[in-house]
């Protein structure tokens, strides 16, 4: 009896709520139902290893099965699929369009296509190994799996995907949802998609703690972003964008008028004046004979080939980017309504196949921020800018930096595919500028008084990356303004032999102008294997980049971006501080050499452990590095999740002379509840150590003849934090959500869709609240405001006459509190 009543207590709490389909349903879905653990279990069990659930009353075989459950079931779930179209759709998968709406950086480009794929699934019949792969934590080992699963005969129904023989269970579940088993309609309705988001905090570039953010110039104005997605039936798309970052004036641009030139300035006269945005128009799936185009884009698109060693066009850096898990690399052309503007391009690009033959091709023509030699107008390099600007920190610069040079680039990539599991691909591309290329580094970028410290800093031995900067002087025949070029070519491959996938690309720099022969030319290497089961899956990367492969399109694994340890970091020793972005707005990755290692491993139905493992010489000065990060998620019960995540990281640990060493350890701790509606309870732990270098003039007193230990220099960093988070669901679709963080120190947190990375010499406090909701069948609002108090600073200096009567006296100067708040408004539109 007291069984009984205990049930139907709990049953209330499920009240007014939507049936669940027993059929599509997550084990942690069935977990939230008013049944016990073992009973959901049990219910899972049957659906995926013997079939989908016709009658509800098939599952009374099941031996926990129980009168009063049933009765449950009866009440919250269903056997019939909930089918759901367009904006209906994205309400049924809310969280997933929460998280791809809220998307920055690598990943940005690809939530068109998924927001798509949520809207209209295609067939799974119909799916092709691009369509698989551009998927989240789908290996190319699943996507050949459902490939031959579907050779063999037509995939109806859940489980017959779930049976294709190597697929596993992790890429099953991120790709069902994206998919449908019936026969799809040709002339889908229309589906419309817009964005405004205005925030008072940097984008949020990459989750990782060492490149997580670009600090810009300023705060104000705020970020501002507005951003269209129109799908006009089967084949015609149009996607638009304006983006202002933080600190930036708004930016227009005049389309048609006269053009004059008074004072040696261009003035426009009439035209009309419109936003300065980014514009795609794309046509999709459309054959020609035996020549079919996946899509041809003309206005802004982006392109990628292979593993990102020739070819990838984003502004973003993310470090460790190996193109599987969560961090997709898909190659192909695409629209592109991204954040990107220094390496966007603008053009047309076609994507299509002839048998087993694919081709991707492209012309781009747009203007590029670039640092200009004052002495003969050449550019010494391309910089990122956030936000972009011509006043630097210092004041208005010699020579402006934005648009002041045009770019012409095109190029193309051809893949062979061979009984799906083989694909062989060559690529090709050539940069053509109106101005040569000479980095004029210590003339134009560094300051007078700091030249000599070029090359020979003790702080800055990485300097010789910069000394290897491509230089280009050269004509062109398809361009007549030509004064300068670049050009790349490579190869890649994908091999998948059962449960092993194999992957690599090679990439040449052209530096003697002759293609004939590349033995003497700059290269970089990047090759991975992949063994993957049901709950085991294990990587092995090796890349070896030349110092000399200064390719500004590559984007392929590394720990750090280009430039690290360099001068570039010390933008007190520049010209002007602003010029310190050619390393923080850097997305081309490090020169490196080494051997990256990862694994995921659930070795019990309550418990996965993953692991990370890399250890990378840094080319430029044979700096040793190496880095270890493990973490394990234990399910104690169905509903309370413990996370421990704790990471190793050194730098010079074979060179007792390095003085730039370091020794990192960090540990963090969430113990997370799960409550019904998916409400959280979470309470945060973290603490982290940093050992530098010993430097003696930081470590003794020399007032004393080096006898006593100095009052000021620290030889470690140390931080700490504690808080807790608390999300709450509502009925009416709407979701708040409070973290608050005691913290002292470097401390990294998630927050939200943001990924925020902060320091504070004092304790600290910050916290945030956040506000979503569906506002009826269309709409949805985001709102955050975040909040961060330190506690004063009190500095001390030294008062006396002679050394031996120093006193340490309070500096009563300092009484301020720093204090700071941010804000984040996102309004999103589907129909």
């Amino acid at each position: 009896m007291k069984k009984i009543l205990f049930l139907i207590l709990l049953s209330f709490s499920f009240a007014q709520t939507k049936k669940l389909a027993l059929n599509s349903a997550t084990l942690d879905e069935l977990y939230e139902l008013p049944i016990s653990p073992k009973l959901a279990e049990s219910v899972y069990d049957y659906v995926e290893y013997q079939g989908p659930v016709t009658n509800i009353y098939d599952l009374t075989i099941l031996p926990l099965m129980t009168p009063e459950s049933m009765a449950i079931l009866k009440e919250y779930a269903t056997t019939n699929e909930i089918k759901a179209v367009g904006s209906d759709r994205f309400q049924e998968f809310s969280r997933k369009v929460e998280s791809f709406t809220g998307t920055e950086g690598v990943n940005e480009g690809l939530v068109e296509m998924w927001l798509d794929r949520l809207a209209e699934p295609v067939n799974i019949n119909e799916a092709t190994y691009d369509d698989l792969i551009a998927l989240q934590n789908v290996s190319p080992v699943d996507a050949v799996a459902v490939l031959k699963r579907i050779d063999e005969g037509s995939i109806t129904y859940p489980r017959a995907l779930r049976g294709a023989l190597g697929l596993s269970y992790y890429g099953y579940r991120n790709m069902r949802d994206f998919f449908t088993y019936e026969e799809t309609s040709k002339g889908k309705s229309n589906h419309f998609w817009c964005n405004t988001t205005y925030k008072t905090i940097p984008s949020t570039n990459s989750f990782d703690e060492e490149v997580g953010t670009t600090t810009p110039l300023s705060n104000h104005p705020g970020d501002l972003q507005h951003k269209l997605l129109f799908m006009y039936g089967d084949h015609l798309k149009l996607g638009m964008i304006y983006h202002r970052q933080m600190g930036e004036k708004n930016r227009y641009t005049t389309i048609g008028g006269i053009t004059t030139e008074e004072e040696n300035q261009s003035k426009t006269l009439g035209g009309v004046t419109l936003p300065e945005m980014k514009i795609a128009i794309s046509a999709n799936d459309i054959s020609f004979g035996p020549i079919s185009f996946d899509r041809i884009i003309v206005g802004n698109f982006a392109v990628t080939m292979g593993q990102g060693v020739v070819f990838e066009s984003t502004d973003f850096f993310a470090p460790r980017r190996s193109g599987y898990g969560w961090s997709r690399r898909v190659v192909g052309a695409f629209p592109d309504v991204s954040r990107s503007f220094e390496y966007a391009l603008n053009g047309v690009a076609a994507q299509g196949k002839v048998g087993k033959i694919q081709a991707i091709g492209f012309f781009s023509k747009n203007s590029r921020d670039a640092i200009i030699n004052s002495s003969d107008s050449s550019f010494s390099s391309l910089i990122t800018l956030y936000p972009r600007t011509n006043i630097g920190f210092n004041g208005a610069l010699t020579e402006p930096m934005l648009n002041t040079l045009e770019e012409i680039t095109y190029g193309g990539h051809i893949r062979y595919f061979q009984n799906h599991d083989f694909i062989l691909g060559f690529s090709a591309y050539e940069s053509l500028y109106d101005r040569k290329l000479d980095p004029q580094i210590q003339r134009t970028i560094i300051a007078t008084a700091n030249e000599w410290r070029f090359l020979q800093s003790i702080g800055n031995t990485a300097d010789t990356e910069i000394a290897a900067m491509y230089a280009s002087t050269g004509e062109s025949p398809l361009w007549s303004k030509a004064k300068a070029f670049r050009r790349v070519v490579g190869m890649d491959f994908t091999k998948v032999i059962q449960n092993i996938a194999f992957q690599g690309e090679v990439g040449f720099l052209d530096k003697d102008g002759d293609l004939s022969t590349l033995k003497n030319d700059p290269k970089a290497i990047v090759f991975s294997s992949y063994l993957q089961f049901n709950n085991l899956n294990f990587l092995v990367l090796y890349r070896d980049y030349d110092l000399e492969y200064d390719n500004p399109y590559q984007r392929s694994f590394s720990n750090y971006q280009r430039f690290k340890g360099t001068i570039f970091e010390d933008t007190f020793y520049l010209e002007d501080p602003i010029y310190g972005f050619l390393y923080t707005g850097a997305s081309q990755p490090q020169a490196e050499r080494g051997v990256y290692v990862s694994s995921r491993y659930q070795f019990h139905r309550q418990a996965v452990l993953t692991t990370d493992f890399d250890t990378w010489t840094r080319v430029a000065d044979n700096a040793r590095y190496y880095r270890t990060v493990v973490r394990l998620q234990y399910r104690l019960t169905f509903n309370f999740r413990l996370n421990i995540r704790q990471k190793w990281q050194q730098r010079g640990a074979y060179n007792a002379y390095d003085p730039s060493a370091f020794y990192s350890r960090e540990s963090l701790v969430r113990a997370q509840l799960r409550l019904s509606r998916f409400d959280q309870v979470e309470l945060i732990y973290g603490r982290s150590i940093v050992d530098f270098t010993a430097r003696r003039r930081l470590s003794v007193d020399y007032e004393s003849s080096g006898e006593e230990l100095a009052l000021v220099g620290n030889k470690n960093a140390t931080g700490h934090a504690l808080g807790f988070r608390v999300i709450h669901n509502f009925q009416n679709d709407s979701k708040i959500s409070f973290s608050t963080l005691v913290y002292r120190g470097f401390v990294w947190s998630f927050e939200e869709t943001d990924f925020r990375v902060f320091d504070s010499l004092t304790d600290a406090l910050r916290w945030y609240i956040a506000y979503s909701s569906r506002l009826g069948k269309n709409w949805m609002l985001r709102v955050k405001w975040t909040n961060d108090m330190s506690s004063p600073i009190t500095n001390y200096y030294y008062e006396g006459a002679t050394s031996s009567i120093q006193q340490r006296m309070p500096w009563e100067t300092i009484t301020g509190i720093p204090e700071s708040g941010d804000l984040r408004v996102q309004v999103d539109y589907t129909f």
